[in-house]
């Protein structure tokens, strides 16, 4: 009988722990805020590539998954469950990331470093202003999230 309890609890804490992750992938992404405004945010963020224009739009890309999937401190992410909204919203963020239609959010983009080359490619600091009010507009016309307050 003992057995069979620990058992029970054993399993029913396993499905708890693998049921408790609500975002699948972490992003590592080196992006940190330099200002908020009223319906935009601007931030420093770390790109990587073979050359100044692919490592330029990864620092870009990284700037719009951290806003959109992870959020900074005092700042929570637009989605909060990555996972379901990229199931939900594949064809979506296919178009917004592969055929760069993050840019429509894009207020400016600035280098901040020059290019570095490294071991593994070139690195590069981009500051990006994104349009968080529009953003936010477009993700629930898009029914990737709900409307506030709905």
């Amino acid at each position: 009988m003992k057995t069979l309890k620990l058992a029970s609890i054993f399993i029913a804490l396993n499905l708890g722990l693998g049921c408790a992750s609500t975002k699948n992938t972490q992003h590592s992404a080196e992006v940190e805020i330099l200002s908020r405004e009223t319906g935009a945010i601007t931030v420093k963020s770390v790109g990587y590539g073979n050359s100044r224009v692919v490592a330029i739009a990864d620092a870009q890309k990284n700037a719009f998954r951290v806003i959109l999937f992870t959020g900074f401190p005092d700042n929570s992410p637009l989605i909060e469950n990555e996972s379901v909204a990229r199931q939900k919203s594949n064809d979506y963020f296919q178009r917004f990331f592969a055929q760069d239609y993050y840019k429509t959010f894009m207020m400016s983009s600035t280098e901040s470093s020059n290019l570095i080359r490294t071991d593994s490619g070139n690195k590069i600091s981009v500051d990006v202003k994104v349009n968080t009010a529009a953003l936010r507009k477009n993700l629930e016309q898009n029914e990737v999230v709900r409307k506030f307050g709905y």
